[in-house]
C-alpha cells in the first residue's frame, strides 16, 4: 500500500470520527430540547434531610447583567434554610461591592456574606503568612469562601453566570442520586454546559436601589463589536457539541469552571493524601504540596476547575466520603455514624453533566467585546491547556471545520475504494467540490446547534431577561459570515498560542505559565483595563495583527446592520 494511501486512509478515519463526535453531541442537545426536565426530589424531601449547599461565587469588576446573574442565586426553588451564599471580591475598592450591598439588603433573610479577599487573616499579612496561596487570582478570592463553607456540598458558580431557579435542586439530585423511585448512582462531580448570548448592555452605574433592578436595557438583542458574537458562536456550536459529546460517553474528564458541584470532604481527603504522597517521593498532577487542603492546594495552577475534576475523576472515592455521601437524603446528625454498609451499595459516576435543556444551561452574557478581546480569551486559555492537556490541545485544529472538511476531502479523493465503489474522481475539481460540500453541512449542523440552545424555547422563569426564546433573530447571511469569521481564525489563534508563548493575562493581572502546570505571576503595569503595556515577551500581551484590526473595523458596518435585527413575526 502506498505511503499516500496510508495518509489517506488516517485522514477519512479522523474525519468520519470528528463527525460522529459532532453527531453525539447534536444527537443529545436536540434529545434533551425535546425532554422536560425532571422536577427536582431534594425539594420534596424532608428540611433536615435536604442537604446544604455552599454557594461561592467570586465576582471581579462590573460584568453585564451582574445584578441578575447574582439575583439569580437567589431565586432558587431549593429549600432557603439549606442555602448558604459567599459573594468573594478582592478588594472594598471592588466597583461590585455597591451592588452587592444591595442584594443583601433585598435578599435579608438568606444566609449570605461578602467576603473580601484582602480581610481574610490566612491572606491579609497577618502573623506574618502573606503566601499561603499561590498567584491564582480566582482561588486567593474564593479560599476563605471554601474554608467558611456550611455543609459538605459546594457549588462555585462564575459571577456572570445566570442559573433558572430549578437548577439548584437537579444539581443536587444529580450530585448525590435522588431519583423519583430509588436511589440512583452517585457523582464526584456535577456541572452544566455554559452558553454565552452576546448581547447589548451598559454598565450599571447607579449607586442603589431601583438602579440595579436591572443592569441591562430593555432591548437585549442588538449585536455590539465582533468579538461577543464570535465567543457566542463558539459556545454555541463547536465547544457545546463536543463538550456534550465527551460528557455522554465519558471517556475523559472535560469541564469548564462556569458552575462546578462537589463535595468538600472529597476534595479535602485528596489533596491531603496527594500532598503526604509528594512528601513521601509520590507524584501527582497540579497542585502544590506546600498548600493547604482543598482548593488551596491548587493556588498555584491557573487552571484550577480542570485539574480539581481530573482529581476526582481519576481518584476513588475514600471510605469516610462514601458515608458521608450515603447519609445525604437521611435525617442523620453524624455522617460518620451511616451504617457502612449501606454507603458501599451505590454506584458512582466520575462526572455529570446536567442534561443540556435550555432550562439547565449555565447563561452568560456578553456585551461590547472586542475582536482583539475574542482574540485574547482563545489565546490565553490555549496556552495553559498545552501544559495541562497537550494531546487534546495539539489536535484541535483538525476538529475545526475547515481543517477537517480538508482531511476528509484528501480521504474520499485519493483512496481506490472511493473512486470504485463511491465513484468519487481523483481529480482537484472533485477535491475542492467534496471540501466545499463538507464545510456546508458543517456549517448548517451548527446553525442547527445554535438555534436550538439560543432559541430553545422553555418558560420565562427558566430563563433570563436577555435570554432569546423571542425578539430579534439574526438574518442567515449575518451568521454564516459571522461563523466563517470565527472559523477562518480558529487555526492562527490556534499557532499563536501554542507557538507565540507562555504569558496570559488574567483578572488583571500578567502571568506565565510552566510547563509544570504552575503559573507565575508577572509583576509590572498594567493598564486601566486590564492589559499590559508593552509587547509579548515583555509582559504578556496579545498582539493583533493590522489585517485582523481590519476584519474588526470592517465588521462594525455589519454589526450595525445586525442590531436593527428582524423580529419573529
Amino acid at each position: 500500500m502506498a505511503t499516500l494511501e496510508i495518509i489517506a486512509i488516517g485522514c477519512l478515519v479522523w474525519y468520519s470520527a470528528v463527525l460522529m463526535v459532532c453527531a453525539v453531541g447534536v444527537f443529545q442537545l436536540r434529545r434533551n430540547q425535546m425532554r422536560s426536565p425532571a422536577k427536582s426530589v431534594s425539594n420534596t424531601l424532608p428540611l433536615a434531610a435536604v442537604p446544604h449547599v455552599t454557594i461561592i461565587r467570586p465576582i471581579k469588576g462590573i460584568e453585564p447583567y451582574l445584578y441578575e446573574c447574582l439575583a439569580s442565586t437567589f431565586h432558587q426553588t431549593y429549600p432557603r434554610k439549606r442555602l448558604t451564599i459567599y459573594f468573594c471580591i478582592s478588594s472594598r475598592n471592588d466597583p461590585s461591592l455597591t451592588i452587592l450591598e444591595h442584594l443583601l439588603a433585598e435578599f435579608s433573610a438568606f444566609d449570605v456574606q461578602i467576603l473580601v479577599e484582602d480581610e481574610d487573616p490566612n491572606l491579609s499579612g497577618r502573623d506574618g503568612r502573606t503566601t499561603n496561596l499561590g498567584p491564582n487570582p480566582k482561588i486567593r478570592n474564593m479560599s476563605r469562601a471554601y474554608r467558611e463553607a456550611k455543609g459538605d456540598i459546594l457549588w462555585i458558580i462564575d459571577c456572570n453566570v445566570w442559573i433558572s431557579p430549578s437548577v439548584a435542586g437537579r444539581m443536587v439530585d444529580l450530585l448525590c442520586g435522588f431519583t423519583p423511585v430509588a436511589p440512583g448512582r452517585r457523582y464526584k462531580f456535577v456541572h452544566q454546559l455554559p452558553l454565552v448570548i452576546d448581547v447589548q448592555s451598559p454598565v450599571p452605574t447607579g449607586s442603589a436601589g431601583s438602579d440595579f433592578l436591572s443592569s441591562g436595557p430593555d432591548s437585549a438583542f442588538p449585536i455590539p463589536k465582533v468579538g461577543g458574537m464570535l465567543e457566542e458562536l463558539f459556545l454555541s456550536t463547536s465547544h457545546a457539541k463536543f463538550y456534550t459529546a465527551i460528557a455522554t460517553v465519558a471517556i475523559a474528564p472535560c469541564t469548564v469552571g462556569k458552575s462546578n458541584m462537589f463535595r468538600r470532604s472529597h476534595l479535602n481527603a485528596l489533596t491531603s493524601n496527594l500532598s503526604a504522597s509528594r512528601n513521601s517521593g509520590g507524584n501527582g498532577k497540579g497542585g502544590n504540596e506546600d498548600r493547604g487542603p482543598g482548593l488551596d492546594f491548587f493556588s498555584d495552577n491557573i487552571c484550577e476547575d480542570h485539574l480539581i475534576g481530573d482529581l476526582l475523576w481519576r481518584s476513588p472515592v475514600p471510605a469516610h466520603v462514601q458515608k458521608i455521601a450515603g447519609s445525604e437524603g437521611h435525617e442523620v446528625d453524624d455522617p460518620a455514624d451511616f451504617p457502612a454498609a449501606l454507603a458501599n451499595k451505590f454506584s458512582w459516576g466520575n462526572h455529570g453533566l446536567l442534561p443540556p435543556h435550555p432550562s439547565n444551561l449555565a447563561t452568560q452574557p456578553t456585551s461590547q467585546m472586542s475582536l482583539t478581546t475574542y482574540i485574547d480569551r482563545r489565546t490565553r486559555w490555549l496556552r495553559v491547556r498545552k501544559f495541562t492537556v497537550m494531546l487534546a490541545t495539539l489536535v484541535e485544529p483538525g476538529t475545526e471545520s475547515l481543517l477537517c472538511s480538508l482531511y476528509g476531502a484528501y480521504g474520499l479523493t485519493t483512496l481506490p475504494w472511493c473512486n470504485h465503489a463511491l465513484s468519487i474522481p481523483k481529480t482537484w475539481l472533485a477535491f475542492w467540490t467534496t471540501w466545499l460540500l463538507s464545510v456546508m453541512f458543517w456549517a448548517a449542523t451548527d446553525r442547527y446547534a445554535w438555534t436550538l440552545l439560543q432559541h430553545g424555547g422553555t418558560s420565562h422563569s427558566e430563563r433570563p431577561v436577555f435570554g432569546r426564546t423571542c425578539g430579534v433573530r439574526r438574518s442567515l447571511g449575518q451568521w454564516i459570515l459571522a461563523w466563517l469569521g470565527r472559523e477562518l481564525l480558529a487555526f492562527p489563534i490556534w499557532c499563536w498560542a501554542i507557538g507565540g508563548g507562555v504569558t496570559v493575562l488574567w483578572r488583571g493581572k500578567k502571568f506565565w505559565v510552566g510547563t509544570d502546570m504552575k503559573v507565575h505571576e508577572i509583576v509590572g503595569k498594567t493598564s486601566h483595563n486590564g492589559h499590559a503595556s508593552g509587547h509579548e515577551g515583555g509582559n504578556g500581551q496579545v498582539k493583533i495583527s493590522s489585517c485582523t484590526r481590519m476584519w474588526e473595523e470592517h465588521s462594525r458596518s455589519w454589526g450595525r446592520e445586525v442590531g436593527e435585527g428582524r423580529r419573529i413575526g
